[in-house]
């Protein structure tokens, strides 16, 4: 299963608060928040239309699933004129050991998780977590030698994806389950794909 859902659609699984999460606040945090390479999100999303994905934390079967596919998200957003950046709930640098084959790939440290609420994405529930999907999709991940390890960040903080343009969210791509993966094509086309071909992309 994909992140995939279309830009304007929200998602069951979250419960959002208005508080918190409007544009002046999102776009307020853009302008504290640093990239690794070095300018602000505001800056970076001013440059380039950006595509920012919320990882869970580091030692999830999922989150390194993504990563053993990220240079092919890297590849799909840049096809899209777009420019690929993760967002992670580690301090800066404390995710160099697991990104190390990926230093093209600008990061965002938010230990705080003050940007993942910002961008809507809340803590899961027990369905959202620990349902049949996300055991089913995590032993087929494990089986496709993504691994598991211990925990690097909030155990419960649910993923993401998100278009990021000038200081503004554009589209929306949350995470309906622990198990979900980005899709950029629905991302930028607002497609929900087929449930079978999201399962047979899964495992990149």
């Amino acid at each position: 299963m994909s992140f995939g859902s279309a830009p304007k659609r929200r998602c069951c699984c979250f419960r959002r608060s208005a508080q918190n999460t409007t544009t002046e606040y999102v776009a307020a945090l853009s302008a504290r928040y640093h990239l690794s390479s070095g300018e602000t999100l505001e800056e970076a999303s001013r440059a380039s239309l950006l595509v920012i994905v919320f990882l869970r934390h580091f030692g999830c079967t999922f989150t390194r699933q993504i990563l053993r596919g990220l240079e092919t998200l890297r590849t799909e957003a840049e096809n899209h004129g777009a420019r690929l950046v993760i967002a992670h709930m580690l301090s800066e640098g404390g995710e160099a050991k697991y990104t190390a084959a990926h230093e093209g790939v600008a990061r965002i440290a938010d230990p705080t998780r003050e940007l993942y609420y910002a961008f809507g994405l809340r803590r899961g529930g027990c369905l959202e977590l620990f349902g049949p999907k996300v055991w089913i999709r995590g032993v087929a991940a494990l089986f496709r030698g993504s691994g598991a390890g211990p925990l690097a960040g909030d155990g419960l903080q649910m993923p993401g994806a998100f278009l990021f343009r000038d200081n503004r969210i554009i589209a929306r791509q949350p995470a309906r389950t622990a198990a979900d993966l980005p899709d950029i094509h629905a991302l930028f086309h607002g497609v929900r794909p087929d449930a079978e071909d999201r399962g047979q992309r899964e495992g990149g």
